[in-house]
């Protein structure tokens, strides 16, 4: 009997073929060969995939001129996934994926119908959702009562839009503050909206067990979708909520704060200083990521540069 195929052999032909080209090189290197084998040990995808999130970073980070170990055991009895250093400065990087994300939103993009909701002079961060299957007379009617919506929505409120007959034809929630002066759309499943805020702040949670005492430990977790780098950092600083205790900015009607869910609010947690996101497309050779800095941040700076360096966006 044919034993069935595991690791790269398996799922080696959803990823891009230079990564998978560089991971099989692992198997001679004295300090990654021990990830190349757990990679190539999963008969799952889930675990697989669990892995080669690891994996996409010591890539990365090897790339980049770093030294990497991996596996480090921690006093509690527990790892780290990874240790890298580079010109004297040390980081100890736990990595977390965020599993089974919106398989159906990749299947949508913003309709050109929808762009002029990009129009509005509000600076909010507005995600958006509707039925594949709408037609011309209900993407208009979601357009026009979203464009209203907005105009007079506060953080936080949400609009479903419903067809004459009681259909639901999509939704718009306001998530955030943009960048910019204007509404700035992102997508949500057409069945609804998905905040994973609280799946990944447990995820946080998990890996401060696996902290390395005295060292600078640094929080990864990675997302199928950009959607995902949002929701990293407001797990770490708390979700975006309107201020009343605090003065809007200058041109801005309303002053928005971070809430007090965040892992890094208050006291709590202080030997936490570093966290960051990065998104597992299987395809793509770049690495994408962000890099999360706690105020008052009492990092070493040799070891804040390093992780600028290796996770801020270029």
């Amino acid at each position: 009997m044919v034993a069935a195929a595991q690791g790269l052999d398996a799922f080696g032909h959803e990823l891009n073929p230079r990564i998978v080209a560089a991971i099989r090189s692992w198997s001679d290197d004295p300090d990654l060969r021990n990830l190349h084998q757990v990679l190539q040990s999963r008969a799952t995808r889930r675990g697989f995939l669990d892995t080669y999130a690891e994996a996409i970073v010591a890539a990365h980070v090897r790339g980049a001129g770093c030294s990497v170990q991996i596996e480090q055991p921690t006093p509690s009895g527990r790892t780290c996934d990874l240790v890298v250093a580079r010109d004297g400065a040390e980081l100890h990087i736990h990595v977390k994926r965020i599993a089974g994300r919106r398989a159906a939103g990749k299947r949508l993009r913003i309709s050109s119908r929808l762009r002029i909701l990009e129009r509005i002079a509000r600076p909010w961060t507005v995600k958006i959702r509707w039925h594949e299957g709408a037609g011309d007379e209900q993407m208009q009617q979601l357009v026009m009562e979203a464009a209203s919506f907005i105009e007079t929505a506060q953080l936080g409120d949400e609009l479903v839009v419903h067809d004459e007959r009681g259909g639901e034809i999509g939704g718009v929630r306001i998530i955030g503050p943009s960048e910019g002066p204007c509404v700035s759309l992102a997508i949500g499943l057409p069945e609804g909206f998905i905040d994973d805020t609280p799946r990944i702040r447990r995820l946080v949670h998990r890996a401060h067990k696996q902290f390395m005492p005295r060292a600078v430990n640094l929080v990864l977790i990675c997302t199928e979708d950009r959607d995902g780098a949002a929701e990293v950092e407001s797990a770490f600083l708390g979700a975006h909520q309107e201020r009343w205790d605090a003065h809007p900015p200058r041109g801005a009607r309303v002053a928005v704060g971070r809430g007090d869910d965040g892992f890094w609010q208050g006291r709590q947690f202080l030997d936490s200083q570093l966290g960051g996101w990065f998104r597992l497309a299987p395809q793509r050779e770049d690495f994408e990521g962000s890099l999360f800095v706690r105020e008052g941040c009492s990092v070493d700076d040799e070891a804040v540069a390093l992780a600028r360096s290796l996770f801020e966006p270029s």
